[in-house]
């Protein structure tokens, strides 16, 4: 046999460049990655935090036993999360029971590092709002600062990151009351129109639009009288007026997450739920293409399902952690997995947001 026929055989016989070869199966390039295991924790309200730095590093920010916990954890990522540094202990929380809170990253580089504390041991409590900042990519912080409240209640607690709408002005989406707090003057002013969006994400899309998760137009948790359910709210004029969206699924125990991108897009991630909406079943992410006013969830991503319930209420958050990349971050509470209840930390290519 001649040479050419040699190369002519072995080419018909090669799979096209890019494709399996016979008996193997192809796999999807814009599948989410294997969960990698950020850390071990025990149960109750672990609540994590995520956030990228200026720099690019990965910060994540939990409770390892909540319900109380005396210390916020930190672990930190240089490799976009596919690997994590052990947890340290972040200084400087003392004589507090925690409620874990958030991570904020400002316009100036800093970050903001919220949380709330249990005041009282038996009902009725209270919690106070607390804060402090990182200048060097979370190495070092400031000392705690207080939320000047003069009135919280039991329900004084965020698990969202700030909204910063000016220079040293955040919005803080307390369950409460959502406020702007300046950081210059230590004054509280109302947000907005004024309403009360309860614990939710609240962000600035990059054509300036506001999206609220608020399941109701007012949240009304100080009197128990919740408003119209609007399953989310959208606002063009810096929050003096909503526009109702309705398009949210439930918000369940474990809420959502939502993560503007640069290109305009905004990225919803969402729990599947038992029928009660207390069972979380698995984990998914949509986008909307229209500036937030609806989101294709004909083509929701499903990033995580473990073909069981996970017992915890795993609080997902999802951040951009480079062009190509989004990341998830949440924990499960399951005995019975490997290594028992973690914190867990998934990556899925942005090109999975596309129909």
């Amino acid at each position: 046999m001649g040479v050419y026929s040699i190369c002519l055989l072995v080419c018909i016989a090669a799979p096209p460049p890019n494709q399996p070869a016979p008996g193997q199966r192809k796999t999807d390039q814009l599948a989410p990655s294997q969960p990698v295991r950020v850390a071990d924790v025990i149960s109750g309200h672990i609540h994590p935090a995520l956030a990228v730095t200026p720099g690019g590093a990965l910060l994540a920010v939990y409770n390892k036993q909540g319900g109380g916990g005396k210390e916020l954890l930190l672990c930190r990522s240089a490799d976009g999360g596919k690997t994590w540094t052990k947890p340290v202990a972040i200084p400087g929380i003392k004589q507090c029971a925690i409620y874990p809170g958030s991570l904020t990253v400002l316009g100036d580089g800093r970050i903001v590092l919220a949380w709330a504390c249990y005041r009282g041991t038996r009902d009725p409590y209270h919690r106070t709002a607390h804060y402090m900042t990182s200048a060097d990519e979370g190495v070092t912080w400031s000392e705690p600062h207080d939320l000047p409240l003069t009135d919280p209640s039991k329900f004084t607690a965020l698990r969202y990151p700030l909204l910063e709408i000016a220079p040293h002005q955040w919005v803080w989406p307390l369950y409460d009351r959502t406020i702007v707090f300046d950081e210059k003057t230590g004054k509280l002013t109302p947000f907005g129109d004024g309403r009360d969006h309860g614990m939710v994400p609240i962000i600035r899309t990059p054509r300036g639009t506001l999206v609220s998760g608020a399941p109701f137009d007012h949240r009304g948790v100080l009197d128990r009288k919740p408003g119209k359910l609007v399953r989310g709210l959208r606002s063009t004029d810096e929050g003096q007026t909503w526009q109702a969206l309705n398009v949210f699924p439930p918000f369940g125990v474990a809420g959502y997450d939502l993560t503007p991108l640069p290109d305009g897009r905004v990225v919803l991630t969402s729990i599947i739920y038992e029928k009660d909406d207390q069972g979380e079943l698995a984990y998914e992410i949509s986008v909307s293409r229209d500036d937030g006013q609806t989101w294709d969830t004909a083509h929701a991503r499903r990033i995580y399902d473990p073909g069981r319930k996970n017992p915890g209420r795993g609080w997902p958050r999802t951040v951009l952690i480079d062009k190509d990349t989004l990341g998830t971050l949440f924990f499960d509470l399951d005995a019975e997995q490997t290594g028992g209840p973690g914190l867990f930390f998934i990556r899925t290519p942005v090109a999975a947001l596309a129909n």
